[in-house]
C-alpha cells in the first residue's frame, strides 16, 4: 500500500527541497521503501541535493514517450536505498504539459511500488502545482518565517483549499459547469456561488474540506523570526475552514548551507546539529501520521 505526500511552499527559498530530501532520507533509515519525484516544473533540482548532478534518466523522458513506464526513470540512491526520479529541469516541453499529458503522469503516480512517494510539486500557484498538490494522499506545506513568505504561504493554501472545494462540484450539472467557467478570489465566493445555484451546495463543499488538513513546516527559524503558528491557524479557520496542524518547526541552521555545499542532507551530513535533529524530530512525526493514515485506509 503505497502512501502519496505531497510538499508545496507559496514561494521558492523556503528550503522545501532540502526539507523533503531529508525526509526521504530519514524515513528510509526507519525502514520504509522510499521514493522521490520531483514534480517542480522547470526548477527540479532535488537531484543536486543528493550528489547526482546528471541523470542519464529523468521526467522528460516520461512525458515525452521515449519510455511509457515511469519506474524506468528510477535511480537508486546510496541514502539507505532513497529512490529518486529526477525532475525535467527548465524545457519547454514541461512548461506547456497538456492536461492529458498531466492526467497520464498522475494515473503513472499509482504504478510505483514504494511504500511512501513524497511529489516535490514545486513553489508557486499554477494549476500544474496545485494539481500535483491535492493529487496525495497527505499534504505537506514549507514556509520561512519572512513575512513576504507567509503571504504567498497563505495565497497558496487559500487556492489548494478552492481547488479542493470545487473539486466536490465536478459532477455536479449546472453548478460544477458555472464553477468551472468562473475566476474566484476568495473561498467565499465559491460557496456564494454554488449556494445560488444549488441549494445545499455550501454543506457539499465544507464537507469536502473536513479531510483537508494540511501539515505545517516552518523551516529556518530563527530568535528574531518566530512565526505567530497561532494567529495563522486562525486565519485558516476563518477564512478557509480547514485545520493547520504543525509537523516541524526547523531552525536556522548554517551547517544546512555546509551540507548543501558538501551535497548531503544534513541529517546524514551532521546528525547532530540543530536543524538535523528538527528534522529527525518532523521525520517521527510524520512517520506516525503515514502509519494513521495506513491504518484509517485498511
Amino acid at each position: 500500500m503505497t502512501i502519496t505526500i505531497s510538499v508545496g511552499s507559496g514561494k521558492g527559498g523556503t528550503g522545501k527541497s532540502m526539507v523533503i530530501a531529508n525526509l526521504a532520507m530519514l524515513l528510509a533509515k526507519a525502514g520504509r521503501r522510499v521514493c522521490v519525484i520531483d514534480l517542480d516544473v522547470g526548477g527540479a533540482d532535488i537531484h543536486i541535493l543528493y550528489g547526482l548532478f546528471e541523470p542519464d534518466r529523468t521526467l522528460t523522458d516520461f512525458l515525452t514517450r521515449k519510455t511509457e513506464n515511469i519506474s524506468d526513470l528510477i535511480h537508486t540512491l546510496n541514502f539507505y536505498g532513497v529512490q529518486l526520479i529526477p525532475g525535467t529541469g527548465d524545457t519547454l516541453h514541461t512548461a506547456n504539459m497538456t492536461f492529458q499529458e498531466k492526467k497520464r503522469l498522475l494515473r503513472s503516480l499509482s504504478t510505483i511500488d514504494t511504500d511512501v512517494l513524497l511529489i516535490d510539486v514545486g513553489a508557486g500557484t499554477n494549476y500544474h502545482a496545485l494539481d500535483f498538490f491535492m493529487y496525495a494522499d497527505i499534504q505537506i506545506c514549507v514556509t520561512s518565517p519572512e513575512p513576504t513568505a507567509i503571504m504567498d504561504f497563505y495565497t497558496f493554501l487559500q487556492l489548494a483549499t478552492i481547488r479542493k472545494a470545487l473539486g466536490s462540484f465536478l459532477s455536479m450539472g449546472d453548478v460544477g459547469r458555472t464553477l468551472r467557467q468562473t475566476k474566484f478570489d476568495s473561498l467565499s465566493q465559491v460557496f456564494e456561488i454554488a449556494e445560488s445555484i444549488q441549494e445545499g451546495s455550501r454543506e457539499k463543499a465544507q464537507l469536502a474540506l473536513n479531510n483537508f488538513n494540511p501539515l505545517l513546516v516552518v523551516n529556518k527559524v530563527g530568535s528574531g523570526a518566530k512565526i505567530n503558528l497561532l494567529k495563522l491557524r486562525k486565519l485558516a479557520s476563518k477564512y478557509l475552514g480547514i485545520y493547520l496542524p504543525e509537523l516541524g518547526e526547523i531552525p536556522y541552521d548554517e551547517i544546512v548551507d555546509e551540507a548543501l555545499r558538501a551535497y548531503m542532507p544534513v541529517a546524514e551530513f551532521a546528525p547532530d546539529c540543530p536543524a538535523a535533529q528538527a528534522l529527525s524530530n518532523t521525520s517521527e512525526k510524520l512517520g506516525k501520521v503515514i502509519d494513521l493514515y495506513v491504518k484509517k485506509r485498511s
